[in-house]
């Protein structure tokens, strides 16, 4: 039997985490726990360096397994859309960069995990959006949060509160995606994004990533704190060192992530 999610990470820090549950990858409560498995091991792995979520099915993920979630008691059903949430919120605390790369439709509980990524790439084809309003329930596994933390509290309201599915060409002009592909080169284009964080300092990623995370929504004299104390912790890292050497020897850095 074929894994629903599969996960792979090369010798270069890239990482690629796929959902492999056709024809939509609905979350179940299985699959949301194979995928939280794959991306704490991932997490855990000092070689990964970027992060790409995809998928092998013809939609990137439609969201909750309502047929699933019929047979659920009211308890399981809350516990179930938890476990979601501490799922992406396991994504959206990666310490490096990390990137969706969007196929057909990221609906509900897809599109919410998407917003839990650093960077969204979407297929020119693709369809975005969170239907729940329409099922008298709301997007409950970081949606009503992540969105208008994005694109503003009133654009956000209307994406949710229409229930629309939106075309990969509205939600960039939104925000909601940052690039778009054509439908082949889609996981290409997720790549070369990855490649050009690839090819700087780990360690120094990781620090800009925490500065701008932790800083985000504190008043700026609290984030500039931040900011300093994680420029001071790239000061004594061997990476450092090692890129004022390939400047003056003028060649590219060799990262060691220390």
């Amino acid at each position: 039997m074929s894994q629903l999610v599969n996960m792979t990470i090369q010798e270069d820090g890239m990482a690629f985490i796929t959902l492999n549950c056709p024809p939509v990858n609905a979350l179940s409560r299985v699959m949301v726990t194979s995928l939280h498995e794959k991306v704490k091991t991932v997490k855990a792995n000092v070689q990964t360096r970027v992060l790409i979520i995809s998928s092998s099915a013809r939609h990137f993920c439609a969201g909750l397994d309502l047929k699933e979630q019929e047979s659920l008691s009211d308890t399981e059903a809350v516990k179930s859309v938890q476990d979601m949430n501490l799922c992406f919120n396991e994504i959206a605390s990666c310490p490096f960069p990390t990137i969706s790369a969007i196929n057909g439709a990221a609906l509900g509980g897809g599109a919410e995990m998407t917003l839990a990524t650093d960077f969204r790439v979407m297929a020119e084809s693709g369809k975005i959006g969170f239907p729940e309003t329409g099922l008298s329930i709301i997007p409950g596994a970081g949606g009503t949060q992540r969105l208008p933390r994005l694109i503003g509290p009133a654009k956000a309201k209307y994406w949710i509160f229409s229930a629309s599915k939106f075309s990969a060409e509205e939600a960039l002009e939104e925000g909601v995606v940052d690039f778009l592909s054509s439908d082949e080169d889609l996981l290409e284009t997720a790549i070369e994004l990855a490649d050009e964080f690839l090819k700087n300092g780990p360690l120094g990623l990781q620090a800009a990533k925490r500065a701008i995370d932790g800083g985000l929504l504190l008043p700026l004299d609290q984030g500039l704190k931040i900011e300093q104390a994680a420029y001071e912790s790239t000061l004594k890292i061997e990476d450092r060192q090692e890129a004022i050497r390939a400047f003056a020897e003028k060649r590219a850095p060799v990262w060691k992530g220390k």
